[in-house]
């Protein structure tokens, strides 16, 4: 390719991410909820703002800065600690709501822009999706359905703003936190998916076990034995008191094996294996003093994570 063609490319392409960033900028407000400088918000459906939920410190009179420079304020919808996401709902002034781009277009290597309003101003930054997450689990140990790890500089305001590509349609929700300071980014879908919770019930219900558990090493001669598939299993070391699964027997020291057929080799095996709160009951297969007993343990509605409780 010639240098006149190379040029005129760039000099397209530089034209296209100006304008998905013009584009993208008008469903995205500024958050006036911190010390030092505002986050940033966008309008996700109508009169309804998500952003980061850490950098909304305040729960009342929310200040928002719209993208044409009105100010207005918001209340809080709720909060969604496991997924750090927040909602806000706007009161009187419904600006332009964020067009998605099709999930197809979320791959590994796709050139995206991150853009954020820390203030009057929007910001941006460029690179790409670097991977892509299924099931990918925060640091507390949440399931998230979908999280892009992005190759992209971040700027004040990004946690909050929207991942967009070059049409300028929103890919999801940016947000360093959840990759302790790593750019990443909820899906939209992800952000759907919670968000029509908290518009219903103001938190996500998350099944709850009452539960501690630890992985350990089953000896040969009992695998042999009780014709087990596993030589791990994981150790109660500690329940909660009229927790679900106290009340349906189980005791400190019990090594569960498996629930629902599924084999249960390491605390997270456990997180899998749970489905919502209410719903049918967890089989669960454990060992009590060399004996292999069966429970059933139906999950309860969490609010919010526990430190080291699944």
């Amino acid at each position: 390719m010639s240098a006149s063609k190379t040029g005129s490319a760039l000099a397209d392409l530089s034209s296209q991410l100006a304008a998905a960033v013009e584009s993208a900028s008008k469903s995205v407000v500024a958050i006036h909820a911190r010390r030092r400088i505002p986050s940033s918000g966008i309008v996700w459906r109508e009169g309804i703002v998500v952003s980061a939920s850490h950098t909304v410190r305040r729960d009342e009179d929310i200040a928002i800065t719209l993208a044409n420079g009105d100010s207005t304020t918001a209340t809080l919808v709720g909060r969604d600690p496991a997924t750090d996401l927040v909602a806000l709902k706007l009161k009187g002034n419904k600006p332009e709501v964020g067009a998605r781009a099709d999930a197809e277009n979320s791959r590994i290597g796709s050139l995206v822009l991150a853009v954020g309003r820390p203030g009057a101003n929007t910001t941006a930054s460029f690179g790409i999706i670097s991977a892509v997450n299924e099931g990918w689990r925060t640091w507390q140990g949440s399931r998230i359905d979908r999280l892009f790890r992005l190759d992209l500089s971040i700027y004040d305001g990004f946690s909050g703003g929207p991942l967009v590509d070059p049409s300028g349609r929103i890919l999801g929700l940016n947000n360093s936190a959840l990759a302790q300071g790593a750019a990443a980014a909820l899906s939209a879908a992800a952000v759907d998916r919670v968000l029509d919770e908290l518009l219903e019930r103001g938190y996500v219900r998350r099944a709850f076990l009452g539960i501690a558990v630890h992985p350990v090493s089953i000896g040969a001669g009992l695998v042999k034995q009780l014709h087990l598939q596993q030589d791990t299993g994981t150790m109660v070391m500690s329940l909660v008191e009229d927790g679900p699964a106290e009340k349906a027997g189980v005791i400190v020291g019990d090594v569960l094996i498996e629930a629902n057929g599924q084999p249960l080799k390491q605390p997270s095996d456990l997180l899998d294996a749970l489905g919502s709160p209410g719903s049918t009951s967890l089989n669960v297969k454990l060992l009590r003093g060399g004996v292999l007993q069966s429970v059933s343990i139906t999950p309860a509605d969490r609010r919010e994570p526990e430190a080291g409780r699944r």
